[in-house]
């Protein structure tokens, strides 16, 4: 390499020597410019007498130039050709002659008013919806879809057999040892069961019967309703109707209470409006009287097949409101949606309550045995 400017070059040299400038700012700021010798040299500055290396003249020849390729006909080239054939051209006039011949047609419809379009209909769609493909892609969504859903509702409905097995046992079991609150959860596993399988005969409305009947005596109101009443009359006398209102629906509202009277029917102003029924219970205290009225109950026929009877029934708290026309006598309005007849003795007897001549035990059993054959459920 240190003798690599010394070859010579098999080209032959240049004939004339071409000068060869070059120019160099010291640190100094001192310009230093001159000419490339033969060989390599170094310019000291006359100022600052730093030195600097100075590369040799360029004794090489000129690079040859390169041999220029031969050149394909672009893309654009080609495309004139091919419209400039008489094939093509043929095509463009048969094409100005259609066209010549439509621009009457054009000139008429223009002149003709167009309709106007309301800004809130949408453009006639340019491709067809339902297409080969989008078809195909359908079914197979809907195919995927259908065997999903079937897979789940099948082990749904393998789970809810299973619960409802293990749920009723259970709540059996615990209605023998007395435990009520135990019960009334076994029981609401079941009920829940029984309406992802849809069942419907005999035994499934049992069971339901049961749960409805045990969640009734779980979520009993805090107070009976002479309690009530004597709370009613307190606070209206201290506040006022509104007031008494909210704070029932607070306490009260969604509770369940247990009844055993008979029903007489309420005159309703509007046919509109849903039948209702006064319970034969009216509590009178210091000149207010407070009445229970149920609306619409299920057992509606039942009441129409019995006239007058005594029936017990459990029934949902809806509200309080003032009697129309009446300012001393409110309504405590049961829901009749959530209204059922009772059918089961034993949990009946777990109320508390105390048989005796005025309350006649066998009285109490052809009562429920009557609501029991209504229901259609085992006696």
């Amino acid at each position: 390499m240190s003798r690599w400017l010394k070859i010579p070059s098999k080209q032959k040299r240049r004939e004339e020597d071409v000068p060869e400038p070059y120019e160099i700012v010291c640190v100094c700021g001192v310009c230093l410019s001159g000419y490339r010798r033969k060989t390599p040299y170094r310019h000291a500055c006359q100022q600052c007498d730093e030195m600097y290396f100075i590369l040799p003249r360029n004794n090489y020849p000129a690079p040859k130039a390169k041999k220029k390729k031969k050149q394909l006909p672009t893309q654009k080239q080609i495309s004139e050709y091919i419209l400039n054939t008489s094939f093509v051209t043929r095509i463009r006039e048969k094409s100005k002659q259609k066209k010549a011949s439509r621009k009457p047609q054009e000139a008429v419809s223009e002149t003709t008013p167009k309709p106007k379009v309301s800004p809130f209909e949408l453009p006639a769609p340019r491709t067809r919806l339902i297409t080969p493909f989008r078809a195909i892609l359908g079914g197979i969504v809907l195919i995927i879809g259908l065997t999903g859903y079937g897979i789940i509702h099948s082990r749904n409905l393998e789970r809810a057999t299973d619960t409802l097995k293990t749920a009723t046992k259970a709540g059996e079991s615990f209605l023998k040892q007395g435990d009520l609150i135990a019960a009334n959860a076994a029981y609401l596993e079941a009920f829940e069961a029984l309406e992802t399988l849809g069942h419907t005969d005999q035994s499934a409305n049992e069971i339901r019967q049961t749960s409805r009947e045990l969640q009734s005596i779980n979520s009993q109101a805090v107070s009976p309703v002479f309690e009530i009443a004597e709370e009613a009359v307190s606070h209206i006398k201290q506040s006022d109707v509104n007031s008494w209102a909210s704070l029932f629906d607070v306490r009260y509202a969604e509770t369940w209470m247990i009844f055993e009277t008979t029903l007489t029917p309420v005159a309703v102003e509007n046919e509109t409006e849903p039948l209702r029924f006064r319970l034969n219970l009216p509590i009178i205290l210091d000149e207010y009287r407070l009445n229970l009225e149920l609306t619409a109950p299920s057992f509606t026929e039942y009441l129409k097949q019995h006239p007058g009877q005594s029936l017990i029934f459990a029934a949902q708290i809806e509200s309080f409101q003032q009697g129309p026309k009446q300012p001393g006598t409110g309504i405590i309005l049961l829901d009749g949606k959530t209204a059922f007849l009772w059918s089961h003795l034993k949990l009946y007897e777990q109320l508390g309550i105390q048989f005796d001549e005025f309350h006649n035990r066998n009285q109490i059993e052809n009562i429920l045995k009557q609501q029991t054959q209504y229901l259609g459920l085992s006696k």
